[in-house]
C-alpha cells in the first residue's frame, strides 16, 4: 500500500496538545502587534534556517515594513544557568511529583491524554511551532463560532498522514511505546535521574490507551517505503510487562521482517516466554542482568524472581536466540565483592555462549543524589583493570561503556585498530583472529585507523563474497589470515555483527572530521577557535590535531575544552549528555576569565543529533549557543558515540 493512500479516521488515536502548557521559552504574554511577530519569528527560526542562494543566514532582528528607521532585537539576554535551573526544579514542591508521574499529563475524557510540548519540541518541532503561533495568537485576538465567543485552550493533529516523515522504520520503536513501566526497582536506575525538564517524558497512560496509541502509529508504519508517524519516545522501562506486548510484536512483524532488539530486565524469560518468542524471529536480546548471583541480583535490582532471568540464558542459547549480557558494577558491598561479582557473571555469561557482555561504567546525576555516591575515579579505574585483567581469559567479547574511557586511562596509541573481542560463532571466530591482533590490512586495503577497519568490515559484512584476506600484527609478528564470511554459527548473526563479529575498543575517530573543522575553521576565516568537547574524548582529539598539518605553521590558535555538566551533574562525564545551557554557561566563563573572545566556537553535533531537529534533550535549539553568547558557533557534523 502506498503511504499516501491511508487517511485519519475516526478510530484514529488523538494527538492532543494544550496551547497554554508553560514550555515557551521567551514567557510571557504577547500584549502587541510587534510582540507577535517577533514571537512568530523566534519560533519559525528554531526550525527554519534563512538561506540566500546557497549561504546560511544568521538573523537577530527584524523591521516593519511601516517604519524601516527601526529595528527590532529577536533575542533578550537570558542569564540564568544550566546550575541554577537545576536548583530551581530540585528546590521545586512538584519536583517528587513529577518524578513519579514523568510529564504530568491530564486527561479530558476522551481516551487520549495530552501529549507533552517539550517531547514535540526535541522530535517534530513544528507541533511546538503551532502551539506558541496558537498561543501568541489567542493574547490578540478571540475566536468565533456561529457569532459566539470559542474558548479554546488545546489543539489536536487533524490527519495523522500529514505527520507521516522519513524514518528507518526501527521495529523496536513500536514496542518502546509499552516500554512505560518496570517490575524492578534496581538501586542505580538512571530514569530515577532524569530531571522532569528533559524532553524524553510523556504523560502517564493506562495501559489501553498506549495500545491505542501504537495500533494507530501501526496504521502508519511503512518499512517498505521508510515512512513512519513521528517518533515521541519517552524514557525506556520494560515492554514485556505490558499487557498488550504479544499483540504488538505479532503486529510488529506482518509489518516487517528486519531484526527486533529488545533491551528487557530478563525478569519474564521464563521456558514459555521464550518459546513463544521463536516465532518472531529474527530476535536479539540485550538483558540486563547485572548479576548471576540470585541475591545480589535481587539487591541491586529489587527483583522478586531473580532466578528467571539467571536462568533463562542457557534457555536463550538452546533456543537459538542472541543476547547480549549488560552489567553495572554498582559499588554496593565492598570493592572486591563488586569485581568478584562483576567476574563470575561474566564467567556465567561466556558459559551460556552470549554474544555480548556490556560493562556500563556506574553514573548518577544530581538528581539521582545530590551527594557524592562513591570515589568516581578509583570505581571506574578499579572496574576498567579487572576487564583488561581478565578480557582475554573468556571467550566472550567484554566491552566497556564508555569504550572511550579504557581508550584514555590504558592506550598510549589512539585511534589503533585492535580486536579486543571476537564473537563466538562469527567469520573473526573461526580464523585464527586473536584478541590483542592490530589489523593492518584488509583485502589490498592497507589499514591505517579503526574507524577505517570497521567501514570495511561492514562493507563486507554486506558483499556476497565467501572470503576474504587480512593481515594483522601479533606481539610484533606480522601474519596473514583468512577470513570464511560463510562459516557461521550461534551466537553470531548477520543481523546484529555490522564488522564480522569482531570487537573493537568503540568506534575511534574519524578522519573525516578533522577535514571537516579544517573547512569549517577556512569557511569562517578565524584565527581564535574554542572547541568544545569531552573529557573522554579531549586526548584523542588534541593528539589528530597535533599530527596535522592543517594546524602546523599557521597562525591558528585552537583552544580544546571541555564544558563540565552542570545541568545533569553528578559523575556525569559524557559529551553527548551535555545540554544547551551547559554550553552558554561554559562559554560566558570562558570570556570572563580569559577576557578573550573566540572568533568561531566548534561544538560536535552529537549532543543534538537524537532527533534531527538540532535539539539536546531539554528540546532547546542549538542555535540558541549563538544568540545568548554572540560568538560565531558551528556545528561539527559528526555521529553519535553510543559505545
Amino acid at each position: 500500500m502506498n503511504w499516501k493512500q491511508t487517511v485519519s479516521s475516526d478510530n484514529d488515536y488523538i494527538f492532543r496538545y494544550r496551547i497554554d502548557e508553560a514550555n515557551n521559552k521567551e514567557g510571557g504574554k504577547c500584549n502587541s502587534r510587534l510582540d507577535l511577530v517577533k514571537k512568530h519569528l523566534q519560533s519559525i527560526l528554531d526550525i527554519v534556517i534563512p538561506c540566500s542562494g546557497d549561504s546560511e543566514i544568521r538573523i537577530d532582528g527584524f523591521k516593519l515594513m511601516n517604519d524601516r528607521s527601526l529595528i527590532h532585537g529577536l533575542y533578550d539576554q537570558d542569564n540564568e544557568s544550566a546550575a541554577s535551573s537545576g536548583r530551581k526544579i530540585l528546590e521545586s514542591p512538584l519536583f517528587r511529583e513529577a518524578m513519579r508521574e514523568s510529564g504530568g499529563g491530564e486527561r479530558n475524557g476522551q481516551g487520549s491524554s495530552f501529549r507533552s510540548i517539550k517531547n514535540a519540541a526535541l522530535y517534530e518541532p513544528t507541533v511546538e511551532y503551532i502551539q506558541r503561533l496558537l498561543q501568541g495568537l489567542l493574547d490578540l485576538v478571540e475566536l468565533e463560532s456561529h457569532g459566539k465567543i470559542v474558548k479554546v485552550d488545546a489543539f489536536r493533529l487533524k490527519d495523522l498522514s500529514q505527520w507521516v516523515e522519513e524514518s528507518s522504520c526501527d521495529p523496536a520503536d513500536m514496542l518502546g511505546y509499552l516500554a512505560t513501566r518496570c517490575n524492578c526497582n534496581c538501586v542505580f536506575c538512571y530514569n530515577k535521574g532524569c530531571p522532569p525538564s528533559l524532553a524524553l517524558t510523556n504523560p502517564s497512560k493506562s495501559p489501553d490507551e498506549e495500545f491505542r496509541e501504537v495500533q494507530t502509529r501501526l496504521k502508519y508504519f511503512y518499512p517498505e517505503k521508510k515512512k513512519n508517524l513521528f517518533t515521541s519516545l519517552g524514557s525506556s522501562f520494560e515492554a514485556f510487562i505490558h499487557p498488550h506486548f504479544r499483540e504488538v510484536l505479532q503486529e510488529v512483524r506482518k509489518k516487517s521482517d528486519k531484526l527486533i532488539r529488545i533491551t528487557t530486565n530478563g525478569s519474564t524469560l521464563t521456558e514459555e516466554m521464550i518459546d513463544y518468542l521463536l516465532g518472531f524471529n529474527p530476535l536479539h536480546l540485550d538483558v540486563a542482568l547485572h548479576s548471576s548471583s540470585t541475591h545480589r541480583r535481587q539487591r541491586l535490582m529489587h527483583d522478586k524472581t531473580p532466578e528467571i532471568a539467571i536462568k533463562s540464558l542457557p534457555l536463550l542459547r538452546k533456543a537459538g536466540i542472541p543476547y547480549n549480557i549488560v552489567i553495572v558494577p554498582w559499588p554496593d558491598g565492598s570493592p572486591e565483592e563488586m569485581l568478584d561479582d562483576m567476574e563470575k557473571t561474566i564467567d556465567y555469561a561466556d558459559e551460556n555462549d552470549a554474544h555480548l557482555v556490556e560493562i556500563s561504567l556506574p553514573g548518577y546525576s544530581k538528581y539521582f543524589s545530590e551527594r557524592e555516591l562513591f570515589d568516581h575515579d578509583f570505581t571506574w579505574e578499579a572496574i576498567a583493570r579487572k576487564v583488561k585483567d581478565i578480557r582475554y581469559k573468556y571467550q566472550v567479547p567484554i566491552v566497556i561503556r564508555p569504550a572511550m574511557y579504557e581508550e584514555r586511562l590504558f592506550c598510549n596509541q589512539k585511534n589503533l585498530p585492535e580486536v579486543i573481542g571476537i564473537v563466538k560463532g562469527s567469520p573473526g571466530s573461526d580464523s585464527s583472529l586473536q584478541p590483542g591482533d592490530i589489523l593492518t590490512k584488509i583485502g589490498s586495503n592497507v589499514i591505517h585507523n579503526r574507524p577505517q577497519a570497521r567501514t570495511l568490515l561492514s562493507i563486507l559484512q554486506k558483499n556476497e563474497i565467501e572470503s576474504v584476506a587480512i593481515e594483522v600484527l601479533r606481539k610484533g609478528r606480522t601474519l596473514d589470515l583468512l577470513l570464511n564470511l560463510n562459516k557461521t554459527s550461534y551466537p553470531y548473526s548477520r543481523d546484529i555483527d555490522t564488522h564480522l563479529g569482531i570487537i573493537f575498543m568503540g568506534t575511534g575517530l574519524r578522519g573525516g572530521y578533522l577535514e571537516s573543522l579544517e573547512y569549517l575553521i577556512e569557511k569562517k576565516g578565524a584565527k581564535n577557535i574554542l572547541f568544545l568537547t569531552s573529557i573522554l574524548i579531549k586526548p584523542l582529539l588534541e593528539k589528530v590535531m597535533l599530527e596535522s598539518p592543517f594546524f602546523r605553521g599557521r597562525a591558528i590558535d585552537i583552544k580544546v575544552a571541555v564544558p563540565p555538566n552542570r545541568f545533569l551533574g553528578g559523575n556525569i562525564c559524557m559529551g553527548d549528555l551535555l545540554v544547551v545551557q551547559d554550553y552558554i554557561d561554559y562559554i560566558k566563563d570562558y570570556i570572563n576569565s580569559t577576557d578573550v573572545k573566540p572568533d568561531l566556537v566548534v561544538i560536535p553535533s552529537s549532543p543534538f543529533n537524537l532527533s534531527g531537529w538540532g535539539r539536546d534533550l531539554t528540546g532547546r535549539v542549538y542555535m540558541d549557543i549563538e544568540r545568548e553568547t554572540e560568538v560565531p558557533v558551528e556545528i561539527l557534523e559528526c555521529q553519535t558515540i553510543y559505545d
